[in-house]
């Protein structure tokens, strides 16, 4: 099938597709601060019952609201994961423009949420308005599974995950993260990192003290360096007793796909404002360490005075964030149950652990439908071969999704950002044009859905015949 005219159609409509896109992002829907967020669900819901599709609004506690949405019918179905949440736009002098202004100059749309990822949650959506247009009815179910949450954890997601399984069973799910390398060659990840995002606290006195203390009253914060000091190197390495022997051997089909993942290192530091990298690794190792190797990063430290001013206070609490991102076959789990007996064994019984946030391990194969349909797809919308991630080295509630069913439902996401979006920064922005081109993409996606259900089913349908003689 060609599509010419579904190609025409997105062209002829680019402008009204451009001026939905910004629209959309002049919506502040902060989480963290409750920003507009229940506007714009309603907002996400009517852009849904536009193109077509039934839909749903759950609301779970005071969380905020899932929108379900479905598009099309078939003998398969598939997920497509979205968030119309976006994270605090940060200091405001740090913008060329307003967060929420998504003015466009040079080909750039800039605001908030742009890239992460009102982008994508539209264009998909787009991509099935304008698919319909021009051939017809969608040779597929695809359900929209909508959050507000994706900034605070999704919540609400994993509650909807447990009390309505029934939508969730899928042949496959799209996620919503990726964007064009340094290369312009667009990545495509087969799963997510998972994640343990614990609070490390340890006590002193029952309040701050002045400092002359100091000598004897025992530190908090003292307290708690040590015990983060024996949890990683100074080179980096994560020192936590027995934890490298949970870690899964990377798998062939995992080794080979790397070899065609290069990172522009020059380009990065010079973004990151580095001068290189932790143990001084290049090439084919850092690549090898970003997609399988597990971390540990403190995100924060709180304790003592942080105001103005010069306070000599000795703390009664220090606190520390910390998250690991984990790999097969670590879970958040034996990430605790490790850091407790490590800590243990070293005399730190009293530092407290609280797990605060986890997210699971997604990975799956390049041979699933979803995988497949989308990487036999982009060259012809983005003229080259993709790269494939075996696993994003980002985290998601991409378990809660994909879990609902056993086995696990296939993932794979793409996205229309580039290498220079700065999502969770200042200036967010997508180009128009990988916007637009990633409406073609997504159609073309959906296509090759359709295809592929339609050969499966037709197998099935004749070996129960056979079967039947």
């Amino acid at each position: 099938m060609t599509f010419t005219r579904f190609d025409r159609y997105v062209e002829r409509h680019a402008r009204s597709f451009t001026e939905r896109l910004q629209a959309l992002c002049r919506m502040p829907s902060v989480a963290a601060r409750g920003t507009g967020v229940r506007a714009m669900a309603e907002t996400v819901e009517g852009m849904m019952q536009r193109a077509g599709a039934g839909t749903r609004s759950f609301k779970l506690g005071g969380g905020y609201p899932i929108i379900y949405g479905e598009f099309g019918a078939g003998h398969h179905c598939f997920i497509v994961y979205g968030h119309y949440d976006v994270q605090p736009v940060g200091q405001l002098g740090e913008w060329t423009t307003g967060p929420f202004a998504a003015e466009i100059s040079d080909g750039l749309l800039r605001a908030r949420g742009a890239s992460n990822s009102k982008g994508d949650l539209l264009a998909r959506i787009l991509a099935i308005e304008a698919y319909q247009k021009t051939f017809g009815k969608l040779p597929v179910c695809v359900r929209f599974i909508v959050e507000g949450e994706d900034g605070l954890g999704s919540p609400s997601l994993q509650t909807f995950a447990r009390e309505h399984a029934e939508l969730l069973r899928a042949d496959g799910c799209i996620w919503d993260d990726g964007y064009k390398d340094t290369q312009e060659r667009l990545v495509i990840s087969l799963g997510f990192k998972g994640i343990a995002f614990l609070e490390l606290r340890a006590h002193g006195a029952r309040t701050d003290l002045h400092s002359k203390w100091g000598g004897i009253v025992p530190n908090p914060a003292w307290r708690l360096v040590q015990a983060l000091a024996t949890v990683v190197s100074p080179k980096g390495v994560i020192t936590i007793d027995n934890f490298n022997s949970h870690i899964a051997p990377i798998e062939p089909q995992d080794a080979q796909a790397l070899k065609t993942v290069t990172l522009d290192e020059a380009q990065l530091r010079r973004e990151f404002g580095i001068d290189g990298w932790v143990r001084g690794m290049t090439g084919r190792a850092l690549a090898k360490e970003l997609i399988f190797a597990p971390t540990c990063t403190i995100c924060s430290i709180h304790t003592g005075h942080t105001g103005a001013g010069a306070t000599t206070v000795l703390p009664g609490t220090a606190i520390a964030h910390l998250d690991f991102r984990l790999v097969p076959d670590l879970t958040p789990a034996r990430v605790v149950e490790l850091l407790r007996a490590h800590l243990d064994k070293r005399g730190f019984t009293d530092i407290d652990i609280n797990l605060i946030a986890a997210t699971s391990v997604a990975k799956s194969s390049q041979d699933s439908f979803v995988a497949l349909a989308a990487i036999e797809s982009a060259p012809e919308a983005y003229a080259q071969q993709p790269v494939i991630y075996p696993l994003d080295p980002a985290s998601g509630p991409v378990g809660a999704v994909c879990g609902a069913q056993q086995p696990a439902t296939p993932v794979v996401s793409f996205g229309i950002s580039y290498a220079g979006s700065n999502p969770h920064g200042p200036d967010e922005n997508i180009r128009l044009d990988d916007f637009l081109q990633g409406i073609k993409y997504f159609g073309r996606v959906i296509h090759h859905l359709g295809q592929s259900s339609a050969a499966s089913y037709a197998q099935k349908k004749s070996t129960l015949v056979q079967l039947e003689k």
